[in-house]
């Protein structure tokens, strides 16, 4: 198993079990061999990228561990954060729109040289349900088919689609089997057959597990997907459509 989106730090909002080892011990205990990590001490920060080196070197001491740093457009040195990852061999980079507050549609030149890069680009939506959310600091959700929109205007280069809902995921079905290289993860599809529904449609090849530890806890995660679905489909959702993205070692 693979899981695709899991985050490290601290929340202002409620306290999350969010040490490295903590996170990376929950996301293994379930089957997880290999976690995308994500920092959130940079996520209210004027710098995000202070906070990526926590990733690289958990990723550093942990072989489970694929950094995945957050990149924040917005800061004039994003360039230099983004080569940083380059040099330590991070394949994903994570956007927060929301909380850098940019919107998607300005934001084609960035992703331009993202995909130059040779990065895959996660665009995550959410990170808290604003039902959870301190009324002082309400974030709303960056709209799915923003980011679905967003990877129609670069083709060549891999979009995922994080924390969405399945059915803003399942309205965009049509649209994200159109694009070869777009993807949706799984972390925040709670819901009755709700991933059934999904593959139903056609998106089993598209679908990334993500547990989106330490917000939730990761059993349900996988509950989610092997309750609803033949083995086949959850082998494809729990590892192999990121071990395609991600190549052989992960």
């Amino acid at each position: 198993m693979i899981d695709a989106c899991a985050w490290i730090g601290h929340w202002g909002s409620m306290a999350l079990p969010g040490a490295p080892g903590d996170v990376v011990d929950s996301v293994a205990d379930v089957g997880s061999s290999r976690v995308l990590l994500s920092p959130l001490d940079g996520v209210f920060a004027h710098n995000a990228h202070a906070a990526n080196g926590a990733v690289y070197d958990a990723a550093h001491t942990d072989g489970r561990v694929l950094a995945a740093p957050v990149i924040d457009p917005t800061v004039a040195t994003w360039e230099e954060e983004l080569q940083h990852a380059v040099d330590a061999a991070a394949l994903v980079v994570r956007w927060l729109p929301a909380y850098s507050g940019f919107g998607l549609s300005e934001a084609d030149d960035w992703a331009r040289i993202i995909g130059e890069a040779g990065r895959i680009l996660w665009v995550q939506t959410r990170l808290e349900d604003a039902r959870r959310q301190h009324p002082q600091a309400l974030v709303p959700d960056t709209d799915a088919a923003e980011v679905v929109e967003l990877a129609r205007r670069h083709p060549d280069m891999t979009v995922a689609l994080g924390g969405a809902t399945w059915k803003a995921v399942l309205d965009l079905a049509p649209a994200i089997l159109s694009l070869p290289r777009c993807f949706a993860d799984t972390s925040q599809m709670d819901g009755m057959d709700s991933l059934l529904r999904l593959v139903d449609a056609g998106l089993a090849p598209r679908l990334l597990y993500g547990s989106h530890a330490p917000f939730f806890m990761p059993l349900a995660a996988v509950a989610r997907v092997i309750l609803d679905l033949d083995a086949e489909t959850a082998n494809l959702i729990l590892h192999d459509n990121a071990s395609t993205l991600l190549g052989p070692d992960a």
